[in-house]
């Protein structure tokens, strides 16, 4: 692959299928949660949504990225202190490489799949990041952020505050 085309490529997406994961996905905030598998494009595939309490158990893979995002606000919500999860290997799942098959997942001998929880909190935000996001609900275009009496880093980082949302919107409508 050429250096031009490695550029192309979208940072975070779905690299293989070669380590299985097998996660449960618990929503443990007061909001409905939409999920979001990162495809080999880059693109946010809806994995449906938890409200608050539930769970959902996915099969996915170790180099396969999930965000998190309300419902109502598209806020994003973390795992593990982090905007997106990548899911570790299951150690109780074999893969075998085979010819008709790339790939076969067998249970070890003797033991049972077990999933790994996966908590889907809050952020803990600074209040310096509360008020930039108070600001950021009543604005509608990233353009806004300049016309504010507010030194030119804050009107920066809110303009890309405003291009993430968007973005996460149009994911959402793939």
């Amino acid at each position: 692959m050429g250096e031009s085309q490695e550029q192309q490529q979208p940072l975070l997406r779905s690299i293989n299928n070669v380590y299985v994961s097998l996660v449960r996905f618990i929503n443990k905030t007061m909001h409905n949660v939409v999920l979001y598998w990162i495809d080999y494009q880059g693109r946010a595939v809806s994995y449906g949504v938890l409200s608050p309490g539930d769970c959902l158990d996915i099969d996915t893979f170790v180099t396969h990225p999930w965000i998190f995002v309300d419902q109502e606000t598209r806020d994003r919500y973390t795992v593990n202190q982090k905007e997106v999860f990548f899911p570790e290997p299951s150690p109780l799942l074999l893969v075998r490489q085979e010819r008709r098959y790339p790939i076969r997942v067998a249970l070890h001998p003797r033991r049972r799949r077990e999933r790994t929880d996966v908590f889907i909190t809050l952020p803990v935000y600074t209040l310096r990041e509360l008020c930039l996001r108070a600001i950021r609900r009543r604005l509608t275009h990233d353009e806004q952020a300049f016309q504010l009496d507010i030194p030119r880093s804050l009107q920066y980082e809110l303009a890309i505050m405003l291009l993430k949302n968007e973005e996460i919107n149009n994911a959402r409508n793939l």
